[in-house]
C-alpha cells in the first residue's frame, strides 16, 4: 500500500544503498493453541528480549488460534487475562534475521528511508485493542508510537513526546486494516484503515525498531496478515505541500455545539505563510483564513476554525480541506489537502443524569488524570453528567467525617484506591500510577479516562424516574427533599441515595498539595484550561479540588425505597438532613439523588444546589407556596395562598444569586396564580425567592 502522493512523485524517487527488509505472517503454518513466539523462529516475547531475558515456556506469549471469524482459518489472539493489562506480550522485530536473541546485531532501529506496515485486526464488541511500536531494539527503552483502539470506534495514537493523532475504525466486531506509510527521512507517518488515508502526523520519536501486541486494560481482539517492508528509499518533497494532517475527535450529543480542530503539516519544500481551510459537515461549511504563518518542513499549525459546528443526531462525515496555499488554490500534492472524521451524536434519555464516581486523593501521584478527565466531562457535558470525587487515600485531608464512610462504600465496588506509581509495567511506557477506580452509574469499574465513553452509552439508557429536588439550608443544617415521578413501573429492592457535594474546596499546608507523577516524568497532561500536568511539580500546591464528596445517607448502598412497587405516574417524596461542618462552605454545596435498581446500578439522578434559607426573623408562616409545572418548559406558575395581607414582591434567580426578573405585587390576600414565561431561558436550575410580608420564602425550579 503507497501513498499517494508517493505515486504522484514516483518519478522524483532517488533510491540509496541496497536495503531492504519485508515479512508477512499469516499464522496458517501454526495448530490451533500454538504458543507464537516460543514456536516461530520471527516472533519474540518482551520478556525474551529484555533482561533477565526469559526463556521458553514464556508466561506472556500468545498463542494462535482458530477464532469464531476469520478472513482465513488462523489469527494471533490477545486477551487482557488479569484486568489490568497482559501478561501477553508478543514483539515482532522488523528485520528478517530469525532466531533473534537478545545481543543479536540488527537492522533496526530505521531512522531514515520507508517502512510500510499493515495487519488485520478484529476488536470484540465491547472491548478495546491496543498495540505499539518500539523505538529502540531494546523494549520498554522508548515508544514511538501507541495505537489505542476504543470500544465504540475511536482511535488515538500518543507517545510519551506528546505525539498525538486520532482516526476511527469500523464497528467493533469486524475485520478491518490498519495500515502506516512510514517515511522516516522527511518523517511523514501516514495512517489508513481499509486502504483509505486518514491522515499523515509527524512524530516526535521518529525512528522504529519493532512491533509489539500487548492487550491494555479491558482489551480482546485478533490479529491476522501481519506485514511490513523496509528499504531506504528517499523521498523527494514536492515544492508546496501543505496537508491536513489530522482533525481532533468530535463527539456529543444532538444540537450541542463543538469546536472543530484541524492540524496541518507542511509537507513541502517551500515555507507556507497563509491558506484557507473548510470544514463540511451535515451540508453546512465552515471556513477559516490563516494568516501571517512561515511555516517551514515538517511544521505543524492547530487551527480551531471560529465558528463551531452543531451536532445532529446520527453519524455524519466532516471534511477538512485546506486550499489558497501562498495564494495559490491548489498545491503541488493534491491529494493530502482533504481528510476526513467520522461525527456520531446521540440523542440523550430525556431527564437522564449520569453519575461518575472515582476514587482519588492528594497523595495519589497518578490522579491528576481523573482531575482532567471529569473537568472534560463537565466542559463537553454539563447538566447530563455529573462527577463526584470520594477521597480515599490516608493522610488526605478530605478524608474525614462522614466522607470516610463514602470512601469505605465505594472500595467496597474497586479494587482499591489509587496506587503508586508502576515504572516497569510489561508492554507499557512508564505509567503514572496503577489503574484508578471509577465507577459511571455503578457500572464495572473504570479508569476515569474512560469516563465519556461510558457516559455515552449510560446516557441513552432508559430511565424508570425522574426528579425534582430542593436542598435548602439553615445555618449548618440541609433539608432536602427529592420528589420521585415514576416513568416505568418498577418493584423489588430499589433503592435512594443522596450525597453530600462541595465544589472548589482549598486548604493549606503539605497535606493538600496534590502529587503528580506527570511532572516527576516530564509527561504531557493537558488540561482543560491548557495547563499541562507534565512541566507542573511532583507536589502541586494551590489546588483547587473540585467535586468532593461530604457524605451520602443513608449509605453508599442507599435505602429502600418506601414502596416495594410502583406503577406509572406515581409520585412520592423523600426527605434527607445532612449537617455540615462548620469549616464547610455551603454557597458551595450540592446534592445528588441517586435511584438504584436492585442490582445496585444507579437507574438515574438528579442535581440540585444548597440554597440559603434567610429570614428576617422566625415567623409562624401563613403562606402556601407552591411552583408547577416543575420542570418547566415554556412557562411556569406560582401558586401562592395567603392568609392575612401581606405585601408580596417575587424575583427570579440564577443558582448564581443573579437576578433575572422581579415583580412587585403590591398588597395581596387569597390564592393567586402567577405565570412567568421561562421560554427564553437557558436549561438549568434557577431560584424562586417570594418576599411576603417580612417572611422570604425560597424555592428552585428546573427549566428543561
Amino acid at each position: 500500500m503507497k501513498k499517494l502522493y508517493f505515486l504522484f512523485l514516483a518519478s522524483l524517487l532517488a533510491l540509496n544503498a541496497n536495503s531492504q527488509a519485508s515479512f508477512c505472517e499469516d499464522f496458517e503454518l501454526y495448530s490451533n493453541g500454538t504458543p507464537i513466539a516460543e514456536t516461530s523462529k520471527n516472533w519474540n516475547t518482551w520478556g525474551e528480549l529484555m533482561p533477565p531475558y526469559a526463556i521458553a515456556p514464556f508466561i506472556d506469549d500468545a498463542n494462535v488460534v482458530t477464532p469464531p471469524v476469520s478472513p482465513g482459518t488462523n489469527s494471533l489472539y490477545l486477551n487482557d487475562a488479569t484486568g489490568a493489562g497482559g501478561p501477553q506480550d508478543v514483539v515482532l522485530m522488523f528485520d528478517t534475521t530469525q532466531n533473534i536473541i537478545s545481543t543479536t546485531p540488527l537492522s533496526t532501529p530505521y531512522t531514515t528511508g520507508t517502512l510500510d506496515f499493515s495487519q488485520m485486526m478484529y476488536i470484540i464488541p465491547g472491548k478495546t485493542g491496543y498495540f505499539n511500536f518500539q523505538a529502540e531494539n531494546e523494549p520498554g527503552i522508548s515508544w514511538a508510537l501507541e495505537v489505542n483502539f476504543d470500544a465504540i470506534g475511536g482511535i488515538i495514537m500518543s507517545n510519551t513526546s506528546a505525539t498525538t493523532f486520532n482516526c476511527t475504525y469500523p464497528a467493533a466486531g469486524t475485520w478491518f486494516e490498519i495500515a502506516f506509510d512510514i517515511d522516516l527521512s522527511n518523517n511523514i507517518w501516514e495512517v489508513f484503515i481499509d486502504g483509505v488515508s486518514q491522515g499523515s502526523f509527524s512524530n516526535s520519536i521518529n525512528q522504529i525498531a519493532s512491533l509489539d501486541l500487548y492487550p491494555g486494560v479491558s482489551s480482546e481482539y485478533y490479529v491476522d496478515d501481519v506485514c511490513y517492508s523496509y528499504d531506504t528509499t528517499q523521498i523527494v518533497l514536492p515544492g508546496l505541500d501543505l496537508a491536513v494532517s489530522n482533525i481532533g475527535a468530535i463527539s456529543g450529543l444532538d444540537g450541542q455545539n463543538r469546536d472543530v480542530t484541524v492540524e496541518v503539516t507542511n509537507f513541502g519544500i517551500n515555507p507556507v505563510t497563509s491558506f484557507d481551510i473548510d470544514f463540511l459537515y451535515n451540508g453546512n461549511t465552515i471556513t477559516d483564513n490563516i494568516l501571517g504563518l512561515n511555516l517551514g518542513t515538517g511544521a505543524i499549525t492547530t487551527v480551531t476554525i471560529t465558528n463551531p459546528i452543531t451536532l445532529v443526531n446520527g453519524t455524519y462525515t466532516g471534511i477538512a480541506t485546506v486550499s489558497n496555499v501562498n495564494g495559490i488554490m491548489i498545491d503541488d500534492n493534491p491529494s493530502n489537502d482533504t481528510s476526513s472524521i467520522q461525527i456520531t451524536s446521540i440523542t440523550p434519555t430525556p431527564g437522564k443524569l449520569v453519575i461518575g464516581e472515582q476514587a482519588t486523593g492528594t497523595p495519589c501521584f497518578g490522579c491528576p488524570r481523573g482531575i482532567v478527565a471529569a473537568n472534560e466531562m463537565e466542559r463537553d457535558y454539563n447538566g447530563y453528567f455529573q462527577s463526584i470525587s470520594i477521597h480515599t487515600e490516608s493522610g488526605d485531608p478530605m478524608k474525614v467525617g462522614a466522607a470516610i464512610d463514602y470512601s469505605n462504600g465505594l472500595n467496597n465496588y474497586i479494587t482499591g484506591p489509587p496506587g503508586p506509581p508502576s515504572l516497569a509495567s510489561i508492554g507499557n511506557p512508564p505509567d503514572p500510577g496503577l489503574q484508578q477506580g471509577a465507577l459511571v452509574d455503578r457500572g464495572t469499574e473504570i479508569d476515569p479516562s474512560a469516563f465519556r465513553d461510558h457516559f455515552l452509552s449510560k446516557i441513552i439508557s432508559p430511565v424508570s424516574a425522574i426528579f425534582t429536588a430542593d436542598a435548602n439550608a439553615t445555618g449548618n443544617v440541609i433539608d432536602v427533599q427529592i420528589t420521585t415521578t415514576i416513568t416505568s413501573a418498577i418493584n423489588g429492592d430499589w433503592k435512594f441515595a443522596c450525597a453530600l457535594i462541595e465544589d472548589s474546596v482549598t486548604g493549606t499546608g503539605g497535606s493538600w498539595y496534590q502529587a503528580n507523577k506527570y511532572g516527576d516524568l516530564g509527561i504531557s497532561l493537558i488540561d482543560v484550561d491548557g495547563t499541562d500536568w507534565g512541566v507542573l511539580p511532583s507536589w502541586v500546591p494551590s489546588m483547587i479540588y473540585r467535586n468532593v464528596s461530604r457524605e451520602i445517607l443513608p449509605s453508599f448502598e442507599g435505602g429502600l425505597l418506601p414502596n416495594g412497587s410502583y406503577n406509572v405516574g406515581d409520585v412520592f417524596t423523600q426527605d434527607f438532613q445532612f449537617t455540615a461542618d462548620p469549616t464547610w462552605d455551603i454557597n458551595s454545596m450540592y446534592v445528588v439523588g441517586m435511584l438504584l435498581n436492585p442490582n445496585g446500578i444507579v437507574d438515574n439522578a438528579v442535581y440540585s444546589p444548597v440554597s440559603i434559607a434567610t429570614y428576617v426573623e422566625n415567623v409562624s408562616s401563613t403562606t402556601s407556596f407552591n411552583i408547577y409545572p416543575n420542570p418547566a418548559v415554556s412557562t411556569t406558575t406560582l401558586l401562592i395562598n395567603l392568609d392575612t395581607e401581606k405585601e408580596v414582591s417575587i424575583s427570579v434567580k440564577s443558582v448564581e444569586g443573579k437576578l433575572i426578573t422581579k415583580g412587585e405585587y403590591g398588597t395581596m390576600i387569597g390564592s393567586h396564580s402567577l405565570t412567568f414565561d421561562v421560554s427564553d431561558f437557558a436549561n438549568g436550575v434557577y431560584i424562586i425567592e417570594a418576599i411576603v410580608g417580612n417572611e422570604v420564602i425560597v424555592k428552585k425550579f428546573i427549566k428543561e
